[in-house]
């Protein structure tokens, strides 16, 4: 696909992209970039939009996988704000040390997929690209280390 016609594309689906991802997120401003990040995307596979039948059902596809991984930020973001204390005396945010041992008592490799996903805010693929895997295996080491990092933090609270 030339240029010109990903423009003719992008400008065509972009207001539905909006208005999709407004519906999935509930705010205006996430939804713009999630339309923006779908684009995006979508330019990267642009040479193979001729393969599709339908690239507009495939831009809405992409949207949805990019709203989805929004959401997960957002409520990842939301569950570590309910394990951050406001010191009194200090007034800066201290993470619960719990959470901090559970995290550290990991293997490396899935400390590091687990800091670089939850923490520096990196998509699957770019942290599979990062430490030489697929993002399959990547997806795995971070299920893993999510259900080992609230396994022990659990543990510690329950004792």
């Amino acid at each position: 696909m030339e240029k010109a016609e990903f423009e003719h594309l992008a400008c065509r689906v972009r207001p539905s992209l909006i208005s999709s991802a407004r519906r999935i997120l509930g705010r205006d401003d996430e939804a713009d970039d999630a339309a923006q990040d779908t684009l995006l995307k979508l330019w990267f596979f642009r040479h193979r939009l001729k393969g599709y039948d339908n690239p507009e059902a495939l831009t809405h596809l992409i949207l949805r996988r990019v709203c989805i991984s929004m959401l997960r930020k957002r409520r990842c973001h939301d569950g570590l704000d309910e394990h951050i204390d406001i010191a009194d005396t200090s007034g800066s945010d201290m993470i619960d040390p719990g959470l901090i041992a559970a995290i550290e008592s990991l293997p490396e490799m899935e400390q590091a997929v687990l800091r670089m996903k939850h923490i520096d805010g990196m998509e699957t693929p770019d942290i599979a690209a990062l430490v030489g895997s697929n993002p399959a295996a990547v997806r795995t080491a971070l299920s893993r280390a999510r259900k080992k990092v609230r396994d022990i933090y659990q543990n510690s609270y329950s004792q």
